[in-house]
């Protein structure tokens, strides 16, 4: 394969050219009027604390005071102006998290640097994962862009998004109180710092939402909407001599349906019609124990945690009763009542160490194990206890197969932190994993970052990904009634696991009034799986159509990331951002979808830096040549027809503050109403809001 094509080699030299005189890492504006570099501390990129200028790897912090900024009232809004971060809404429910243009299957998800049990098809992996969690309760998101298998193991093909939760920072208790309403959902959540008592501290959050019923004028169905809950209790002992232990849970709780409309389906010489309803029953517990502890040498953590999600989801399909025996021969076909359950567990336990060997050298080392387990209707009989199991509603009776299949997963890792003179900082890592399915994978990273002066450095780094078929991909026996007939997937327990191999070079300049940085980046991904027809075994005139995942896919993603700011005083700041992306499937030579060939947002800011003052931000971003594919059919006859949307939205936001932690908020996404459903651009959205604290 010719790595480097025509369009890889202008973008590359494009790259390089700005770098040239390109100008980077935010700066912070005081009340005196001086402007000065933030030193932002990142955890995720290394597994150290290392500032955000110095580590190697692409990286970006969104502190809780930039989610107040752009209003946000959920995580994915507050991701939304990541550089190369797209969360765009993924269906009826739900969002894509996709970094860099990889699939949103192939961002790793972490909560403290916890795992969390969720779906684990490539359809619906972390889809709803950032649905889960509590905006008040996040003191900052870390993102690193890129390969970090090195680091993390499976799943972070594209790169991590790691959520770091409050911690208690008072010593006395305080209540943070906030309200919210908007065009997608209404929220009241609740913040409550205990304080410090001898040698206790700790935090408790509560949401409580309700998600909005939108039916977009193109389509047959709502999206899911309902009540939500969740609460999240976070506390820490102090042991003495830099010892803690620290002690989380969490619970969720979500109840929602989805309604669909009247639709018309043909299959053979036959119709029938359709009105159905779905209801959504999820809980999820979260736990983890931690004991951690630093002296002059030695920084150490370990760590056991459990995660449980269970799945409940009915349909009713309400339709005329076919005449005679037809109804029982199409009622398989057409059931008047479908129901699936699913529950995922992952337990775990982790350990690491970092040594200071002396000035120049951090030694990283640590190990863990995981055990992944899944179970449920949709696993069929393609697992483990296979047995059958029935659900009677509305005067109907389902009846499935019910299964279970787990997966172990050790692994060992080392880093060193490397200073080679005062210039040169070099990272190299190496990650070994065992899966109980697939065997060992072992993978490699290095990265340096070379100062050329206080304000001037450059970055390269190389390393490989992986990503472990997961259980439902490997055993999932699914059978489902959809589209007017029956879908059915079966698992391929010889699955090999994804890879990638990439590479990037970045440029980053800072000083007083003005920061920009400029990276390019490469990246070659194999072993995709992906689910195809079954030839011979689709029957479009019986309505059934069957589908087997396989290891198939090959394709090069590359781009550029450039970023530029500017201080115009204490008061403005400017900030552009524009990615561009080269995402193509080499067996095929066109472009993948759902990703734009460019997104480029202009941010504007202005903070009169007054406790009593106002803050105000206007952008706008463009996207340019969004591919979606149209859909065709099913099994053997299935075809996807490409388009391209191109369009821009402009977006405002404007707080009212009343001293520290107090605010009022009110914000408008779309102002000018713009619409293209087949990107899921759905119009004007608004927002407002307050916060108290007592």
């Amino acid at each position: 394969m010719d790595s480097f094509s025509s369009s890889k080699k202008r973008m590359l030299t494009l790259a390089v050219l700005c770098a040239v005189g390109g100008s980077l890492p935010v700066m912070a504006a005081p009340a005196d009027g001086d402007v000065v570099r933030t030193k932002d501390v990142i955890v995720t990129a290394t597994r150290t604390e290392e500032e955000v200028k110095v580590v190697p790897q692409a990286v970006e912090i969104i502190t809780s005071e930039d989610i107040e900024k752009i209003g946000a009232t959920d995580v994915y809004q507050a991701l939304r102006l990541a550089s190369n971060v797209d969360v765009g809404t993924a269906g009826m429910a739900g969002h894509n998290v996709m970094i860099r243009g990889m699939d949103t299957n192939h961002t790793l998800i972490l909560i403290n640097g916890i795992r969390q049990a969720g779906e684990d098809t490539a359809q619906t992996q972390n889809v709803y994962a950032l649905n889960r969690l509590s905006l008040s309760d996040i003191e900052r998101i870390e993102i690193v862009r890129g390969p970090s298998s090195a680091q993390y193991g499976s799943d972070a093909l594209g790169g991590v998004i790691n959520i770091i939760t409050k911690k208690s920072a008072k010593s006395e208790p305080s209540i943070m109180a906030g309200v919210s309403t908007g065009t997608e959902s209404v929220n009241n959540y609740y913040h409550i710092d205990f304080g410090q008592h001898d040698k206790f501290n700790g935090t408790l959050d509560m949401r409580f939402s309700k998600w909005r019923k939108n039916v977009r004028p193109d389509s047959e169905g709502s999206n899911y909407y309902g009540p939500v809950f969740d609460v999240h209790f976070d506390g820490n002992y102090d042991l003495g001599n830099n010892q803690n232990l620290n002690f989380s849970a969490g619970y969720y709780n979500e109840r929602s349906q989805a309604d669909y409309a009247d639709s018309w389906t043909s299959s053979g010489a036959f119709q029938t019609k359709k009105d159905s309803k779905e209801w959504y029953n999820y809980k999820r517990y979260d736990y983890s124990l931690a004991w951690t502890g630093n002296n002059e040498k030695h920084d150490w953590m370990i760590r056991s945690f459990y995660s449980y999600l269970k799945k409940d989801n009915r349909q009713y399909n309400y339709r005329d009763t076919f005449p005679g025996p037809m109804e029982t021969i199409l009622g398989g076909l057409y059931p008047k009542y479908d129901w699936d359950h699913s529950e995922y567990s992952l337990w775990g336990v982790e350990g690491k160490d970092s040594i200071a060997i002396n000035d120049d050298h951090t030694l990283t080392f640590g190990a863990e194990y995981r055990s992944t387990d899944v179970e449920g209707t949709r696993m069929g009989d393609g697992g483990d206890n296979v047995h059958q199991v029935s659900q009677t509603g509305n005067g109907y009776t389902n009846t499935k197969y019910y299964s279970e299949k787990d997966i172990q997963t050790y692994a060992a890792y080392i880093q060193d932190e490397w200073m080679i003179g005062d210039k040169l900082l070099v990272i190299p890592s190496l990650r070994f994993d065992h899966d109980s399915t697939f065997g060992g994978e072992t993978t490699p990273k290095i990265g340096a970052t070379y100062f050329i002066n206080d304000h001037n450095r450059f970055k390269v780094s190389w390393g490989k990904g992986f990503k472990a078929p997961t259980v439902s991909e490997m055993y999932m026996n699914m059978h489902r009634s959809m589209g007017g007939g029956i879908v059915n997937t079966i698992g391929n327990p010889d699955l090999q696991p994804e890879e990638t191999e990439s590479w990037d070079i970045s440029y980053e300049f800072d000083n007083d009034k003005n920061w920009g940085k400029i990276t390019y980046f490469q990246n070659d991904v194999k072993n995709l799986i992906t689910s195809t027809p079954i030839p011979g075994l689709n029957d479009p005139d019986g309505g059934e159509w069957w589908y087997q995942n396989v290891n198939v896919d090959r394709a090069q993603i590359n781009g550029i990331e450039l970023e530029l700011g500017h201080n115009f005083n204490k008061y403005f700041t400017v900030k552009a951002t524009s990615n561009w992306l080269d995402a193509t499937d080499d067996s095929t030579g066109e472009r993948l979808s759902n990703r734009a060939k460019n997104i480029t947002t202009l941010q504007l800011s202005y903070d009169d830096l007054k406790p009593y003052g106002y803050t105000v931000m206007l952008w706008s971003q463009w996207v340019n040549k969004y591919r979606w594919t149209e859909s065709m059919g099913y099994g053997d006859d299935a075809n996807s027809i490409p388009h391209d949307a191109t369009y821009n939205t402009v977006n405002f936001v404007v707080n009212k503050k009343f001293g520290k932690g107090n605010r009022i908020f009110a914000g408008v996404d779309n102002i000018f109403d713009k619409k293209n459903y087949d990107v899921f651009l759905d119009g004007r959205i608004w927002v407002a809001g307050a916060e108290w604290t007592f």
